[in-house]
């Protein structure tokens, strides 16, 4: 057997005949490429041959002499068996003549060696099986081991040939493929790479790097959405244990005595809690927006594993396979409605020219002046009751401060004001612009409106529950929301401290008196002109209605409002603190504007004038909205302007009994009754509007045991609708089942007794 190993050995070393070598064709340098790795091999060098063969393979792939000289590095690498395959490809391909006789002598050299190497494995003992000391016998019993199952056994068998041969890459290969399989993957990566190095086949290396490359796949399917995932969650509890904890250290800390507010007088720590704050609220801004493809692939891994889920059943359930398909692609389709939208914000009123109110636009410069910041660019004003401004454009035009200004002014409260009282609030306003929010809140204006839509694009879809991203939206709004609220409480008492240091603490706490109590007012004094309109006595003139509204409103009602509206605790997500706090903190700040008590109409050229437009304008609008939504007016009836405002005040003092009903007020039923007599009084005793106002009266006179006034009113109620000629039977009818539903009086049925 050694004899031929040594005759195998010299075979494989024989340098090549000296005669010419065989031609190629086609690529240039593959001749050369030929010659150089011919060299090489008999200078010993497989290396250098190995980098020219692998170009011959590339270029020439059939052309026999490759073959040959594949062989060869092969005989060279002690690789007998693909040798053997190489020299046979080499003479099947008709190898040069002049050549021919020397493949046939090296290859069966290689035959010889390989049937001698089979002899010697057969006539092994059966006690070991194995033969220790020879490369191929080790390398079928790896084989053998893990077809087996005997992974540590054929481990043995592939350290043992890698020691004994380690030039043999096959050993490496397999090697690699029983490490991967006991999980130790870096030492298979470097026995591949070794393999790899000595020119093993693809057969073993394809498997094991194939298995990496699944291993690898898996890992991204898996691990991308669930780093995805923490990073969101772990954002999301950054913001808000952030935002937390900066508003409730700042609001503790504006009190009255802080009088350095205003940007240039801050101190040090409060200009940095001021850019921690921006900080915080840039970040979970951003972070809705990194968020956006992350919920898009978030989405399509949880909808593709439950798919793959599903595909592993016996059965696949149709129904539940279009429940996670719907609620996948709904997911994806609202992630993107909500993304993109139109956002252009419609102007509320119209433009004032600066000759409609030359002082009023005098005002605004000095105002300008007092909270040091640039004044605005436009006012809109209508008829409403907000006060507010705001900075418009493109978004990058806005963060850098060279937006629009805008002031919105409702004159439903500034004709309730003060010369100085407007000028606080304008002063608050601009605090606004000098503390730089209005440039931060168009962005999170846009955000939340857009995870608004999102959640509700994808709770339209249906099956919103499964969705990851519809929880994540919605952990994200109110975390969201509770940063932008705490940030929207302090901008407001800076703000509120801008206007008190000028004006005066009083002042604005008169101005933001009457602004609340007159937006109060406001909204009683619509729903008393819809009450007009429904009985034929349509107001001409709104805000004198709403004054008559605000005049006759019952005692008891302006201190159940005043409660409501100035002392209500607030919540985390409320943006504004409750006013009697906002005055309780700038109560006794001295100003250094003078004092002007004038109605603040007299900033306009001709107040009563714009007074009547805007409210005209404004009842004509109502007007449409409620034929639009098939509210049709009562036919007219004549009355006085003094008639007119009976009624009103009777509707006035109506609805504040039904909101102090509501609340279980002592005075609700006593006042509902005085109400409803006061419309009979003035809309008249047979008028369709008492129908409904009668019915409820009835409900609560059974609550109060006044079992006989009920039935009274419900039948009252029956008889206007049944003395209408156009009346429906089944409302006669429905108006008969409630008065049959009123018990008896069982104390009265006693007392007979």
């Amino acid at each position: 057997m050694y004899a031929l190993v040594l005759v195998l050995f010299f075979a494989s070393q024989a340098p090549a005949s000296a005669t010419e070598q065989p031609p190629f064709h086609g690529a240039p340098g593959l001749q050369a490429a030929y010659e150089q790795a011919d060299a090489a091999l008999r200078n010993d060098q497989p290396e250098e041959a190995l980098r020219n063969f692998h170009r011959l393979l590339a270029d020439a792939p059939e052309h026999p002499a490759t073959h040959w000289l594949h062989g060869r590095l092969r005989l060279k690498r002690g690789h007998f068996a693909e040798a053997e395959t190489a020299l046979s490809q080499a003479l099947a391909r008709g190898i040069d003549p002049r050549h021919r006789e020397e493949v046939e002598g090296q290859l069966d050299a290689v035959r010889r060696h390989l049937s001698a190497m089979e002899e010697a494995r057969l006539g092994m003992s059966s006690e070991h099986g194995v033969n220790a000391h020879d490369p191929e016998s080790l390398f079928d019993a790896g084989i053998r081991s893990l077809e087996a199952g005997e992974v540590e056994g054929a481990l043995a068998h592939a350290r043992r040939l890698t020691a004994l041969a380690p030039w043999n890459g096959e050993g490496h290969a397999l090697l690699a493929v029983i490490l991967e399989i006991r999980g130790d993957d870096e030492a298979a990566r470097e026995a591949v790479r070794r393999a790899r190095e000595l020119g093993a086949t693809q057969g073993l290396l394809r498997v094991v790097e194939e298995r990496f490359e699944d291993r690898r796949r898996g890992w991204l399917l898996v691990g991308i959405p669930l780093g995805m995932a923490l990073f969101l969650g772990l954002g999301l509890l950054l913001s808000w244990l952030a935002g937390r904890a900066l508003s409730s250290a700042q609001l503790g800390r504006l009190q009255a005595s802080d009088l350095h507010l205003l940007r240039e007088e801050q101190t040090a720590s409060e200009r940095l809690v001021d850019r921690l704050y921006i900080a915080v609220l840039w970040f979970s801004s951003l972070l809705f927006y990194v968020a956006v493809p992350m919920m898009v692939v978030l989405t399509l891994a949880v909808f593709g594993g439950l798919l793959l889920a599903m595909a592993m059943m016996p059965v696949i359930p149709v129904k539940l396979l279009f429940i996670v398909v719907i609620a996948c692609l709904g997911g994806i389709i609202g992630i993107f409605r909500g993304l993109f939208f139109r956002d252009a914000q419609p102007d509320e009123g119209r433009a004032l020219k600066r000759e409609e109110a030359p002082r009023l636009f005098a005002a605004l410069e000095e105002v300008a002046d007092v909270a040091k910041s640039r004044k605005v660019d436009r006012v809109l004003i209508d008829a409403g009751t907000g006060i507010g401004v705001s900075e418009r454009g493109g978004r990058l035009r806005v963060l850098l401060g060279r937006g629009e200004r805008v002031l919105q002014l409702g004159l439903g409260v500034v004709r309730l004001l003060t010369v100085s009282e407007l000028k606080s609030i304008l002063a608050h306003e601009y605090g606004h612009f000098s503390h730089g929010e209005t440039r931060l809140t168009p962005v999170i204006g846009r955000i939340q409106i857009q995870m608004v839509r999102m959640l509700h694009a994808i709770q339209a879809a249906g099956w919103a529950s499964i969705n990851p991203v519809w929880w994540f939206l919605r952990t994200y709004f109110f975390v969201h929301l509770r940063i932008t609220a705490g940030h929207g409480r302090r901008r407001e008492l800076l703000a509120d401290r801008v206007s008190a240091l000028a004006y005066g603490g009083d002042t604005f706490a008169r101005a933001l008196t009457k602004a609340v109590e007159g937006s109060d007012a406001f909204k009683r004094g619509m729903s008393v002109t819809v009450g007009l309109r429904a009985t034929g006595r349509p107001t001409k003139d709104l805000f004198h209605t709403i004054d008559v509204v605000a005049r006759d409103t019952p005692l008891e009602f302006q201190a159940f409002m005043h409660a409501q509206l100035f002392a209500c605790p607030v919540d985390a997500y409320d943006t504004h603190p409750p006013p009697s706090e906002r005055i309780e903190r700038v109560a006794g700040l001295p100003g250094h504007r003078p004092v002007e008590d004038t109605s603040a109409l007299t900033l306009f050229a001709d107040g009563e004038a714009l007074t009547a437009e805007l409210g005209g304008e404004l009842l004509s609008n109502l007007e449409n909205t409620l034929e639009g939504q098939g509210h049709e007016a009562a036919p007219p009836v004549d009355v006085t302007d003094e008639e007119r405002d009976r009624l009103a005040a009777a509707l006035a003092l109506h609805h504040a009994a039904v909101v102090l009903g509501e609340h279980q007020h002592p005075v609700a039923y006593p006042l509902l009754q005085e109400s409803v007599g006061r419309l009979e009084q003035t809309a008249g005793e047979k008028h369709p509007y008492l129908v409904p106002l009668l019915t409820d009266l009835s409900r609560l006179h059974v609550e109060h045991q006044a079992l006989d006034a009920a039935r009274h009113a419900l039948q009252r109620a029956i008889d206007i609708v049944q003395s209408r000629p156009d009346h429906v039977r089944q409302e006669v009818d429905a108006l008969n089942v409630l008065l049959s539903e009123i018990p008896h009086d069982t104390r009265a049925e006693s007392r007979t007794d």
